[in-house]
């Protein structure tokens, strides 16, 4: 039991023996769950677990030890915090009392056991369980709402994900139903919220993102104007450990050795980056041009 503004709360973790890992990033104005499969079938249990109890003030936490660095810049990601909004009220005070107690969360006081064949009986009759469960008709102005609302997903640094119960078991059938292989390697679903998006390489691509950080990081100079189009124009140096993320990846998947780093990024000065080009990937695409 935990006091947060006054409040006694149950606070539902993970155990410590759990493998599976999310991320969370904010991009094209939206809050991200990333995860792979694995993940996606652990998060819609969660959700299904927390339409179904009863209790009031209960709080699923998925806090750092279960949280790696976004697959895309390898920036730290917040952790996060679900709840049913018709029994547990959580403002900004309880959000910021939780923040400070988070680090210091000793032993668990017990277990709590999740029945969820429910969802495994949905996912395995999607048609009939949809039937029973219709999505809600779109609400213009409701969404206009959220739209000026979005600011507070994230309260005083936790990405805060409250749903109805409807709205819970919507979800995790949603989530849960995410498929990945070889040959679809990105499967998303976007929610009232956030967006829940898995990748059949999620590690891989968390380890990429992580080296390219830290081989632009420590760049002499870093990389200046020079960017090209696509993601993070306004955002040079995130731009280019996108980019440098995405070369090694794709090196490591033909079972070829990264160097530590590729002529692009061993410049001491902007001009060599203007002469050399602007990423990896633009120079590849140029080289390919007819003309």
């Amino acid at each position: 039991m935990t006091y947060l503004d006054g409040r006694p709360y149950t606070l539902i973790t993970l155990r410590p023996s759990v493998e599976v890992r999310f991320a969370v990033n904010h991009f094209h104005d939206t809050w991200h769950v990333l995860s792979d499969r694995a993940g996606a079938r652990l998060f819609g249990r969660l959700l299904w677990g927390l339409a179904y109890d009863r209790h009031e003030n209960t709080l699923v936490v998925i806090d750092r030890r279960f949280l790696d660095p976004t697959p895309f810049e390898a920036e730290p990601s917040v952790p996060i915090v679900l709840f049913a909004g018709e029994r547990t009220p959580f403002g900004g005070r309880a959000a910021r009392e939780l923040r400070r107690v988070l680090p210091t969360l000793g032993r668990p006081h017990g277990t709590v056991r999740r029945h969820t064949h429910g969802l495994d009986a949905a996912l395995a009759d999607l048609d009939a369980w949809w039937a029973e469960h219709p999505l809600p008709p779109w609400d213009r102005k409701r969404e206009r709402h959220f739209e000026r609302q979005r600011r507070h997903t994230v309260r005083d640094g936790l990405l805060v994900l409250p749903g109805s119960t409807d709205e819970l078991l919507r979800n995790a059938v949603l989530i849960a139903n995410l498929k990945v292989s070889v040959s679809t390697p990105m499967a998303y679903e976007f929610l009232h919220h956030y967006e829940f998006q898995v990748f059949h390489d999620y590690r891989r691509r968390v380890s990429a993102a992580v080296t390219a950080r830290r081989e632009i990081r420590a760049l002499p100079v870093p990389p200046d104007r020079i960017t090209g189009p696509g993601y993070h124009e306004g955002d040079v140096i995130r731009r280019h450990i996108w980019a440098r993320g995405t070369e090694i990846r794709e090196l490591r998947m033909r079972g070829r050795r990264v160097a530590e780093r590729p002529a692009m990024y061993q410049t001491r000065t902007i001009n060599e980056i203007e002469r050399l080009g602007d990423t990896p990937n633009q120079r590849h695409t140029y080289a390919r041009s007819p003309d």
